[in-house]
C-alpha cells in the first residue's frame, strides 16, 4: 500500500510538471500544494498513519480549474484499520470576476466505511464574495447525479443529488490562517456532509504546518455501521 500512494503522488507530481511546461502568460497556477502527514506509535500498540494529497488551481481570464487528491491510509497491530481515496475536479467558466458556471466530479473509495465507493457529476453556480491572500469567502450551489455502492451486499443507490460548497479562509497573523470548508451532497436516500476545519501555519516561504480537524456524517447507513467518522491530522504541506 505505500507503493501504492508513493506511485500516487509522483504521477500527480508528473502531471503538474507537465502543466507547467504547457503554462501560458494567460494562465496563472495557483494554490498548487502537495502535502504529507506521517505519525507512529510503538509500544503495548503499534500503529502508523499516512496522510497525503494534492492540491492544483489554474485560472485564466475565462476559465478557472481545480483538481484534488486525498489518500488516508493507517494500520494498527499490523492490520489495516483505513484505506481512503479521494478525486474531486471542477472546471468552470467565469462571467465576471465573481461568478461562474461550473462543472465537478467527486470519486471517493473507502475500504472501511459503509460504501465501497461513491461517485458524483454536477453541474451549477459558484460565486466569490471575495478571494485574497488574506481572506477567501466562495459558494457553490448545483445539482447532479449520485451512485453510492454499498460494500455489503453490492448493491447501489444511483440518483439525482443537490451539491452545496463553502469555502472560507481568514488570516488570523501573518503566519496562522483560518480554514474551514464544508460541502453536501444530498439525494432522496442520503445526505452526506462533509466539514474540514482547521488552521495553516507558515513555516517558510513554501512550506506550511497544517492542523486539520474532519467530519464526515451520512444520513442513513447500514446497520452496524457508524452514521459519522471524525479525523484529526497534521501534516506538511509544500506549495509549488
Amino acid at each position: 500500500m505505500y507503493k501504492t500512494i508513493i506511485l500516487a503522488l509522483l504521477l500527480s507530481k508528473t502531471l503538474l510538471l507537465l502543466a507547467q511546461e504547457t503554462n501560458t502568460s494567460t494562465n496563472k497556477w495557483s494554490g498548487s500544494k502537495g502535502y504529507l502527514g506521517y505519525s507512529s506509535t510503538r509500544g503495548n500498540s503499534d500503529t502508523d498513519n499516512i496522510t497525503a494529497g494534492l492540491k492544483l488551481k489554474v485560472e485564466s481570464n475565462k476559465w478557472i480549474s481545480t483538481m484534488n487528491l486525498d489518500i488516508l491510509f493507517a494500520t494498527s497491530d499490523n492490520s489495516d484499520t483505513a484505506e481512503r481515496y479521494v478525486l474531486s475536479s471542477t472546471t468552470g467558466y467565469k462571467f465576471d470576476d465573481n461568478d461562474y458556471l461550473f462543472y465537478g466530479s467527486r470519486y471517493e473509495q473507502d475500504k472501511f466505511s459503509a460504501f465501497d465507493y461513491t461517485m458524483t457529476s454536477n453541474i451549477g453556480w459558484g460565486h466569490k464574495f471575495y478571494d485574497t491572500e488574506k481572506k477567501k469567502l466562495k459558494t457553490e450551489l448545483g445539482i447532479g447525479y449520485k451512485t453510492e455502492a454499498f460494500d455489503i451486499d453490492r448493491t447501489k443507490n444511483a440518483g439525482m443529488a443537490l451539491t452545496g460548497k463553502l469555502d472560507y479562509l481568514r488570516q488570523i497573523t501573518q503566519t496562522v490562517k483560518f480554514v474551514d470548508v464544508l460541502f453536501f451532497e444530498s439525494t432522496s436516500d442520503n445526505t452526506y456532509i462533509q466539514n474540514d476545519i482547521g488552521v495553516s501555519v507558515k513555516v517558510s516561504a513554501q512550506l506550511d504546518l497544517n492542523l486539520v480537524h474532519q467530519t464526515k456524517h451520512n444520513s442513513t447507513v447500514p446497520d452496524n455501521f457508524n452514521s459519522t467518522d471524525t479525523l484529526f491530522s497534521m501534516n506538511l504541506g509544500y506549495t509549488f
